[in-house]
């Protein structure tokens, strides 16, 4: 189910609802308050998007003031691909609810794709029951977002399975399923645990380039590997090709990086001292800019 999308990456608006002096729904016995659930899976939603490459921004990442009007307001600045609101209900209940944007509003299409989505995977991944697609004209954050959206309510914080919901792993199980619904949306592979197969190619004496793979970790939107490690263990150094994007491990004795020309450069072919300072592989010492 690919979708187009205007950029790269994927920006993806997190409204966390409540907050500060607004707790949202309470429950005393167990501790637990609406506003922190939904920070709690907010935050775990955006580290999970990030390691995806997906770019995230959230309504607030700490407990504090956030209105529902200023949310929207932020969230109309950011411009999202899609934007989705986060609560969790109360009023003795089970389940998981999603509402969806309505027609004729222009993205009601996309909006009742992706809440499908949601509703299918928190039932598949969680394990919970859903309540179905909901609309209601009524909330704001629907007919004000200027992007897909979609608001979804957790689970029932005072219902009888709130403690169970309320869980980490729960909540993690939880986040997961909303993450790969919209991943699925936009037709971006899920990678469990963070890991990714990176692609480095290593440069020979002789000048031959030879295709590798090894295991990464993808945070943030970047690589992360013990390259350099692996490659001091092989007598080699990394060298990042910013033109071209492509991780290059090479024999230091060979190659040197030149941050004048942006790439890596053949010693043999800067062989005096004089062509290495004009190729900007070498910085002139005081003495020797004084001496000239």
């Amino acid at each position: 189910m690919t979708r187009n999308y205007n950029r790269n990456p994927l920006r993806i608006f997190i409204g966390v609802g409540h907050g500060g002096t607004d707790p949202g729904a309470v429950n005393h016995k167990l501790g637990l308050t609406e506003a922190g659930i939904n920070l709690s899976v907010a935050l775990l939603m955006q580290t999970d998007l990030r390691r995806h490459g997906v770019q995230v921004k959230l309504s607030r990442s700490v407990d504090e003031e956030d209105r529902l009007k200023e949310e929207i307001a932020e969230c109309n600045a950011y411009a999202p691909d899609f934007a989705v609101e986060l609560h969790t209900n109360a009023g003795g209940g089970t389940g998981f609810e999603v509402y969806c944007q309505l027609e004729p509003w222009e993205h009601s299409k996309p909006s009742m794709e992706m809440a499908r989505l949601f509703d299918t995977n928190v039932c598949k991944y969680l394990g919970a029951d859903t309540r179905g697609l909901k609309t209601d004209r009524s909330l704001g954050w629907l007919n004000q977002v200027q992007a897909p959206c979609i608001l979804v309510e957790n689970f029932f914080l005072d219902g009888p399975n709130a403690l169970w919901y309320s869980q980490p792993e729960q909540l993690e199980k939880l986040s997961r399923a909303y993450v790969r619904s919209i991943l699925e949306y936009y037709g971006i592979a899920y990678i469990p645990d963070g890991s990714v197969s990176l692609r480095y190619q290593i440069v020979g004496a002789d000048d031959s380039v030879k295709d590798y793979v090894c295991p990464a970790v993808l945070v943030n939107g970047s690589h992360y590997v013990h390259l350099r490690q692996m490659a001091k263990s092989l007598g080699l150094a990394v060298y990042y090709e910013e033109t071209t994007r492509k991780i290059l491990l090479y024999p230091p004795e060979s190659y040197t990086e030149s941050g004048v020309q942006n790439r890596l450069v053949k010693n043999s072919e800067y062989t005096t001292d004089m062509d290495r300072v004009m190729a900007g592989l070498d910085v002139l010492t005081n003495a020797a800019v004084e001496g000239t």
